[in-house]
């Protein structure tokens, strides 16, 4: 009949009882070790023995066992060997390590009831009986002293037979010419008796991998925002054994706006003391600075002699330079394959939203923007030839505002002679106020033109928009700017 093994801090021994006596009234068997202090070498065997036949293993979190050398060892063993592990949190924080697995709260302590969840997932795995295992206390061993009587009665017995033996030759020897010679006596080796399961030599700990991040860096070391760079890592394998398959994964901001798992990908493997280099591009859409964190071994594939070390914060720092938009790039670093129709997210990663206004008495349900070459560069322009939706225009909302956008410009290719403005607007909603009059210019078709915001405004940019009276827009790219101060 299986059983389950349940690792602890001994400093937590009260609620291990606690818990085995639950586990024992709903049938299980259970192994536990009661030593008072922490065991040494000479336990480990029986300890293995105990995880390798356990069905399951029940680990209780508490920072006692957090900071347990022996519990950390008894379930990298466990993971080693594959078994099915049920955490019971006691006090402090569930264990990031553990963070796939549902966990049972008995953080009431020695009140607490085992959730019924939690049994139902033993009963799964484990057969229940009415005879658990009996508990582990401490090795037997040798009495230091014999018994007093007992060692008067060894004296008393060595002395008469030494007597008698002494009289036996004083009768013999006359009656013999010599004395014959004495047979040469080889000792009979006395066994050495050790306590029972105390192995001669400690089995030394199995041979793992440990993976550990090195070097991060930029391919750039001032960056803007919406600039495609590349970040290189290197990640080392410092322990004893191959790495063997692995994944990573890189958390491009680990605040506000939060980006996790931006970026994954896997290694094949790693050898002792080996190294592996990887490089990605990126690029962000915002000023300031991102708390980036690299992880590897992301989904536990493999088991580890430290998997303390297998996260790496690192911090990107977006500078003040303008942000320029060429629409070549989707966000984060897709290349532009025109013809492209946008979606409403398309630019939601750079902080950005592009949309189309209708002019007045104009209805255009089948205009869309898109991205189209022209002459090897890459435009935005409406992608419907209707006379309708000739004069619409193109609205950009500005999806962040944590940090003031105080001018922008906007270059233009007309399709026809004319006139083009651009309005600027302090909110997103429909009926808000332009924040200063329009900016409008002449326009000649096909002469690239660039249409630029007041430097009078009052208040931040949220909102602009792009008209052109007598064509449809085709806009070459746009750049935004921030305060300095």
């Amino acid at each position: 009949m299986g059983h389950l093994f349940i690792s602890y801090s001994k400093k937590d021994i009260a609620f291990a009882r606690h818990l085995r006596q639950r586990l024992e009234a709903q049938g299980f068997a259970v192994s536990i070790d009661e030593q008072i202090l922490d065991p040494g070498e000479r336990w480990w065997r029986e300890i293995e023995k105990s995880i390798t036949a356990a069905d399951a293993v029940i680990v209780v979190m508490s920072p006692n066992s957090a900071a347990s050398d022996w519990v950390e060892r008894e379930l990298l063993y466990a993971e080693r060997l594959r078994k099915p592990i049920f955490p019971v949190l006691l006090a402090g924080e569930s264990w990031s390590r553990l963070a796939n697995i549902q966990y049972a709260d008995m953080t009431q302590d020695l009140e607490a009831e085992i959730p019924a969840f939690l049994t139902d997932a033993l009963k799964r795995t484990v057969t229940p009986g009415d005879s658990p295992l009996p508990i582990r206390t401490t090795i037997p061993m040798p009495d230091r002293a014999p018994d007093r009587s007992r060692r008067l009665r060894l004296i008393a017995t060595s002395t008469v037979l030494g007597t008698a033996l002494f009289i036996a030759l004083l009768l013999i020897a006359p009656s013999l010419n010599r004395p014959p010679a004495l047979p040469t006596l080889t000792p009979t080796p006395v066994p050495t008796i050790t306590p029972e399961g105390t192995p001669a030599t400690p089995t030394p700990p199995p041979a793992l991998p440990n993976l550990i991040v090195g070097r991060l860096r930029t391919s750039q070391r001032t960056l803007a925002p919406g600039q495609v760079f590349f970040l290189s890592i290197s990640i080392t394998n410092t322990g004893a054994a191959p790495s063997g398959a692995f994944s990573w994964t890189w958390d491009a901001s680990l605040t506000e706006p939060v980006l996790l798992n931006s970026l994954s990908g896997t290694i094949d493997n790693i050898p002792p003391n080996g190294s592996k280099n990887i490089s990605f591009p990126f690029s962000y859409g915002w000023w300031g600075s991102y708390n980036t964190q690299l992880v590897v071994d992301a989904d536990s594939e493999i088991i580890e002699s430290d998997e303390r070390d297998n996260r790496r914060p690192f911090a990107v720092e977006i500078s003040n330079l303008p942000f320029e938009i060429d629409f070549s790039v989707l966000p984060p670093d897709q290349l532009v394959e025109p013809p492209f129709t946008l979606v409403d997210e398309s630019f939601n990663r750079w902080n950005l939203a592009f949309s189309l206004v209708s002019a007045p008495g104009g209805e255009c349900p089948n205009a869309r923007l898109t991205l189209q070459d022209l002459a090897g560069d890459i435009v935005l322009q409406i992608n419907d030839d209707d006379p309708r939706c000739m004069s619409s225009g193109i609205r950009v909302d500005i999806l962040r505002t944590n940090i003031d956008v105080t001018s922008i410009s906007v270059d233009l290719i007309p399709r026809a002679d004319g006139t083009a403005r651009l309005l600027t607007y302090d909110a997103r909603a429909t009926n808000a106020l332009p924040l200063a009059p329009p900016q409008t210019i002449s326009v000649t078709t096909g002469e690239i033109v660039t249409l630029t915001s007041s430097t009078e405004l009052t208040s931040p940019i949220r909102r602009f928009e792009v008209y052109a009276d007598n064509g449809a827009l085709r806009i070459a790219g746009m750049s935004l700017f921030r305060a300095t101060s």
